[in-house]
């Protein structure tokens, strides 16, 4: 009976010990599987770069910076130069440097375009002509241009009609008077003397021209192109 009872005690002492080493390794296991990453240094972050990709060969830089585009050097880049301005400036006027007193050009902005100013006077022994000129400064065409004259004599006699006085201003401007349009002519009185005033268009260009009623002489005249 005693065997017996020494026998049963020694059985649930081991299912107890059995048991609180069960429970004590599931204990460590569980803690482990929490145990936070360790950190290398008080507030330091760890950044990962992207890994190439079909799409995208090189890695991103970390950070997500770009490379910007740069942008012309020179903004200026493929303008004609000043003596290319003043040459195409006077060849559309005929006339050669050597016949002029000065010949000035410098480089602006007209309505966001690129454009040389070209100045030059012509002057004689009997007129005196002032010429400008708007240049594009990638074409090198000619903008626009004005040209006044002023007391440019002519050889012709007094009491000058209107009709003389028109053909004395057709020929000096090299036009025919069948290739124009918008003709128009008024009579004025300028500093005690008589003026014809004429005005016509051929083509895009615009024409003025004061005569003398009593000499025919060519006071003013002025050739513009019309925007």
């Amino acid at each position: 009976m005693k065997k017996t009872a020494l026998t049963l005690t020694a059985a649930v002492l081991g299912t107890l010990l059995l048991a609180g080493c069960t429970q004590a390794a599931a204990t460590d296991a569980a803690q482990a599987a929490v145990a936070p990453a360790p950190v290398t240094a008080e507030g330091a972050v760890t950044e990962t770069t992207p890994a190439p990709t079909a799409a995208a060969p090189v890695a991103a830089p970390a950070g997500g910076t770009t490379a910007g585009i740069a942008g012309s050097a020179d903004p200026a880049s493929g303008y004609i130069t000043e003596e290319a301005a003043k040459a195409a400036a006077l060849a559309h006027a005929g006339l050669a440097e050597t016949e002029l007193q000065s010949v000035r050009a410098k480089l602006d902005y007209e309505d966001g375009r690129a454009v040389y100013d070209v100045e030059f006077v012509q002057r004689t022994d009997s007129a005196a002509a002032e010429y400008d000129y708007e240049i594009d400064a990638l074409s090198g065409e000619v903008v626009s241009y004005n040209i006044d004259a002023e007391n440019y004599a002519a050889a012709t006699g007094t009491a000058v009609t209107a009709e003389q006085a028109k053909q004395i201003a057709l020929t000096h401007a090299g036009v025919a008077e069948t290739d124009t349009r918008s003709m128009e002519m008024e009579t004025d009185r300028d500093n005690g003397r008589t003026v014809y005033e004429f005005s016509w268009k051929v083509g895009w260009v615009e024409y003025e021209y004061d005569i003398d009623a009593d000499t025919g002489a060519i006071l003013n005249w002025s050739q513009e192109q019309d925007d």
